[in-house]
């Protein structure tokens, strides 16, 4: 008791106190749990709301569509097909490159939604449309195949590379075109053209290896075309 009193005087919880507490504490932990069926069945008498249909899509091949290059093509794919194996596989489109495999090298880059995108990266269903219910337009991809008019004419970009002798072994140049064309494509929109920096043109084709070096005449062409000079028949104009 004397103890108690000491612990109370110094400001410290007394033996007493600690036992009111106690039991408020107990008594409240039981009015919880006592309130609790209660919650609980009016939770479960609430409906549960309809779940939404699975659509399930493999394991082997699915019929979809493909916008490649302007055109809408049939394809079958599997789920795991990624867009670069589609593209050199099933359509012939083997101007898309596969190096590394790992979306590293960039010698597989296509336009999808007119951005440059690893196609060895990307699977083949995330762009493809599906029919029936619930089905999405194809989303449009452009390959180095695509990327001249359909006369023949090179692009610009193309017709630089050419000109400047921005490629050896040719392995990268499709990636590394689509690059640059996305640049020039992009800079022309904005009537900035004229003004395309050397910094631009080496962030453009930062995520594109080559092994050959040719990144000199890469950069040459892109400010000779972008600037309407040097560029063999095309003139930088599209």
């Amino acid at each position: 008791m004397v103890a108690a009193m000491a612990d109370s005087d110094s400001g410290g919880v007394s033996r007493r106190g600690f036992l009111i507490q106690s039991g408020t504490g107990s008594a409240a932990s039981l009015l919880g749990a006592a309130s609790l069926p209660a919650v609980r069945s009016s939770a479960q008498a609430a409906p549960a709301p309809a779940a939404a249909p699975i659509t399930e899509i493999g394991p082997g091949p699915v019929p979809v569509q493909l916008q490649v290059n302007g055109k809408t093509v049939a394809a079958r794919i599997e789920p795991r097909d990624t867009l670069a194996h589609v593209l050199r596989e099933q359509l012939g489109l083997s101007g898309t490159k596969i190096g590394c495999d790992r979306g590293a090298c960039g010698a597989c880059t296509v336009w999808v939604d007119g951005i440059p995108t690893p196609a060895c990266m990307t699977l083949a269903l995330d762009v493809a449309g599906t029919a029936g219910k619930g089905g999405r337009a194809a989303r449009p991809v452009t390959t180095i195949e695509g990327l001249s008019t359909a006369q023949g004419t090179l692009h610009p970009v193309q017709d630089a590379f050419v000109a400047h002798d921005a490629l050896q072994c040719g392995f990268c140049t499709p990636g590394m075109v689509m690059s640059c064309a996305a640049l020039y494509e992009r800079k022309r929109s904005q009537g900035q053209l004229a003004a395309l920096s050397e910094g631009e043109v080496r962030e453009a084709i930062a995520g594109n290896l080559c092994r050959c070096g040719t990144y000199p005449h890469v950069v040459r062409a892109m400010l000779s075309t972008a600037k309407g000079t040097g560029n063999g028949k095309n003139g930088g104009s599209r």
